[in-house]
């Protein structure tokens, strides 16, 4: 599989244009913004900093390529210390939308519904989905990717696309003004293990050549920062302490959301111990950070495609 450029969902520069009549801001968390009309993307989340200064507004950079980012409806600006609240909604062919919003959006999963975790902008996040859409892929049916942002709820939602568009649109926001790690690190070997130019399949070979070797740091490289600031450098870095690795096959290679999920299989030197079997098989999950290619996840099971 050719795999993505480490910066590939950057997105192509957004451009202002003429200016368009700014929506008008309720002052109170009661009353709701008139729908303004559609306007330049770069516009309207200028508009939502200006109103809403420290408020987490993180502009998508990837967005699937039939919605036209050249008419961004703000629906709502809800402009109270207490409770900002903002819509902003993008319209792609026969009516599709995907919706970024801010504001109050129940933390649990309605009957029915399936859901997966992940991370946005570095914190815990989930995408949750209608169950129906296990039947039928195409059905309109609900599909939401919620997280919080200290005090902040924020979501991307659509009836249209899929789970995979959303979780595509949640990992490549804009990351500027994202929280604080929870776990603080400062990489002191950075090339050691993810390479520019390299590809995903290099950055897992080389974190496996690098289990037993004892080089924390040099491990660390192999891993996105949220991975790590979630985690925490100690728990991420322990691969330094495992035995050595050989017989190391990638498996199987598949574009996910934008990044690239690796079904590798390898063989310890000596017992891990802990949950690891002399033989395992992982599933590495590696996306684009600082134009490499870093991993975000390791799991058991595979992420696989959501509806």
């Amino acid at each position: 599989m050719a795999s993505p450029s480490p910066t590939a969902g950057t997105g192509t520069q957004i451009r202002g244009e003429a200016p368009t009549p700014a929506p008008r801001i309720s002052p109170g968390p009661t009353a709701t913004a008139t729908t303004a009309p559609s306007a330049d993307e770069t516009q309207v989340w200028s508009r939502i900093r200006a109103a809403l200064p420290g408020v987490p507004a993180a502009a998508p950079t990837w967005l699937p390529s039939s919605i036209d980012r050249s008419k961004v409806d703000l629906r709502m600006l809800v402009a109270d210390p207490d409770e900002p609240r903002y819509e902003v909604v993008y319209s792609g062919a026969g009516g599709a939308q995907i919706v970024i919003a801010l504001g109050p959006f129940s933390r649990e999963t309605p009957s029915g519904w399936s859901g997966v975790g992940t991370q946005v902008r570095g914190v815990g996040a989930g995408l949750t989905f209608s169950g129906v859409l296990w039947t039928d892929r195409t059905a309109a049916a609900p599909r939401v990717v919620r997280w919080e942002e200290g005090r902040y709820v924020l979501r991307i939602e659509t009836d249209r696309f899929s789970g995979d568009d959303l979780l595509h649109v949640a990992w490549y926001l804009d990351q500027s003004g994202k929280p604080p790690p929870a776990n603080a690190y400062t990489r002191n070997k950075v090339g050691a293990c993810a390479k520019p130019g390299a590809t995903p399949e290099e950055t897992v070979r080389l974190l496996l050549a690098l289990s037993g070797r004892g080089d924390r740091d040099a491990v660390l490289d192999c891993y996105a920062m949220d991975t790590i600031g979630e985690s925490g450098p100690s728990s991420v870095g322990n691969w330094a302490g495992l035995p050595t690795t050989s017989d190391v096959k990638i498996q199987r290679a598949e574009e996910i959301a934008g990044r690239v999920e690796l079904t590798t299989s390898w063989t310890f030197a000596s017992g891990p111990g802990g949950a690891w079997g002399p033989a395992p098989t992982r599933f590495f999950l590696l996306g684009p950070e600082d134009g490499r290619w870093r991993i975000f996840a390791i799991g058991s099971m595979g992420l696989g495609h959501n509806p």
